[in-house]
């Protein structure tokens, strides 16, 4: 075969390797991405509309499905529990949904639920009680009258009291079953101490104290509709729902409302380590101190710093802890802004053998960031990123009138949702470095450890920080 021959029976393998390359740069070389406008954010914005009492109501007319969502906020808590009768007001919403009201029965209550499908309910948190009413909108005139008579007249049955209690302390027998809950719980008792509002649990005796005068006080002292919002979701004629409104609790007298003190926080001011011994493969891990208080001016700034730290999936401790060491099955940052002094915290969940590598990663990643050493790409990534998740939050008119009643009664701006997005874009480099600076306090961190020590690679003690390692006898009642 000559050499022309032999060429032309090459070229066809030729050609193959050719357009196979071209094909491999294009996948090396995509095309640029498109540019897109800023997220621009405008929900609907709820009526507000204020009753001669002071009841605050918030309507958002939604009539996509044939539902009505009532949500409702009333100033009250269990910061606010005496010392003696811890867990009063967690039983107090329990039993004001069950226990009956002075005009209907529990049975005929939970009868009209079940043919209707509606639902009801009652709750009470740290810094509010809440109640609910979600229904078909054909049935809201059957269920609202029924969660009025609740709120306003409740009977607190003894026999409803008597079960919600023994629940409340057959939950309490088995409240060390469960490591993480361990760890949360006793963590805040570490941080805030036992005996206060923000960390104190109840006990069976304190719950065996609390009686049926009890949460009639309770009624009487915080429910109040000068001391409470409603938002209204849904199906409905907003002229109409009004007078529903009006007539339902309009004629309820407004009160004078006494709270009691809640003790300051004390900051963290010294860096510790505790564990607690529990046969268990995986070791639970919460390192953290006292933070921000809501309201404060530095949140967008830490909201973004927090992404970066540990609160997103591309942040430094997922992406070194979890990620690239291979340290940690769970590993991450959060923050909670309380009206006190809250919580800064990062949460691990990891193999006995890698805790305490886990910890020293943490720490030293923890130890970088003081001076937010983060590029624009970063920066841009975690900002777009809360602000997507911020949008994605409000797909529903029951979510969007909920909030904004949520904001305003903890005295946010009544542009605070409408601003959100735009506050956060603004956060800079230089906000990131100073927020970093005033709130992440590496030398006030505390350390709390639940796994089993037989198994950790070495001792906590070798961790490589000047700190006495203490185990913590979670039955006691001081740390």
């Amino acid at each position: 075969m000559n050499r022309k021959v032999k060429l032309r029976a090459f070229l066809p393998f030729l050609t193959f390797a050719i357009c196979n390359l071209q094909f491999a740069f294009s996948f090396a070389n995509p095309p640029p991405l498109p540019t897109f406008s800023p997220l621009v954010f405008h929900p609907p914005k709820p009526e507000r509309w204020v009753l001669p009492n002071g009841l605050v109501v918030f309507l958002l007319e939604d009539h996509e499905l044939p539902l009505v969502k009532l949500e409702m906020l009333v100033r009250a808590g269990s910061q606010y529990d005496p010392p003696d009768k811890v867990g009063l007001q967690s039983l107090f919403g329990e039993v004001l949904a069950v226990g009956g009201s002075l005009h209907h029965t529990p049975e005929e209550i939970q009868r009209a639920l079940d043919v209707t499908g509606g639902s009801l309910g009652f709750s009470v948190s740290l810094e509010d009680a809440s109640g609910s009413l979600s229904c078909r909108a054909a049935d809201f005139d059957k269920l609202f009258p029924l969660w009025v008579d609740l709120l306003r007249n409740p009977q607190f049955q003894n026999h409803y009291l008597d079960i919600e209690k023994n629940k409340t302390i057959e939950s309490l027998r088995r409240i060390n079953d469960e490591p993480e809950e361990i760890t949360r719980r006793e963590f805040r008792r570490l941080i805030y101490g036992t005996a206060h509002p923000y960390a104190r649990i109840p006990d069976p005796a304190s719950i065996k104290r609390i009686a049926r005068k009890d949460l009639l006080d309770v009624h009487a002292q915080y429910v109040h509709p000068n001391a409470m919002m409603i938002a209204v979701s849904g199906d409905f004629d907003r002229s109409a729902m009004k007078i529903k409104l009006q007539t339902a609790l309009g004629d309820w007298p407004r009160a004078d409302v006494a709270y009691p003190n809640v003790p300051a926080v004390i900051p963290t001011t010294e860096s510790k380590l505790y564990y607690i011994e529990r046969p268990i493969n995986q070791s639970q891990i919460r390192m953290g101190h006292t933070g921000l208080k809501r309201h404060s001016p530095d949140h967008f700034a830490w909201e973004v710093f927090n992404e970066l730290w540990g609160g997103g999936s591309t942040s430094r401790l997922f992406s070194i802890v979890r990620t690239q060491k291979g340290l940690a099955y769970e590993v991450g940052s959060t923050f909670w802004e309380p009206k006190d002094l809250g919580l800064i915290l990062s949460i691990c969940l990891t193999r006995g053998p890698q805790t305490t590598a886990a910890i020293r990663s943490i720490m030293d990643i923890t130890q970088g960031l003081q001076s937010a050493p983060f590029n624009e790409k970063e920066i841009s990534f975690a900002k777009d990123s809360i602000r997507n998740r911020f949008v994605e939050n409000y797909t529903s008119s029951a979510k969007i009138a909920s909030d904004a009643m949520a904001m305003e009664f903890r005295g946010y701006p009544s542009d605070y949702l409408d601003t959100y997005p735009e506050r956060i874009g603004k956060v800079t480099a230089e906000d990131l470095s100073r927020v970093a600076g005033l709130y992440l306090q590496p030398d006030k961190m505390i350390t709390l450890v639940v796994g089993d020590l037989s198994t950790f690679d070495k001792p906590l003690s070798t961790i490589g920080r000047p700190q006495e390692v203490k185990p913590l006898d979670y039955s006691q009642e001081e740390p």
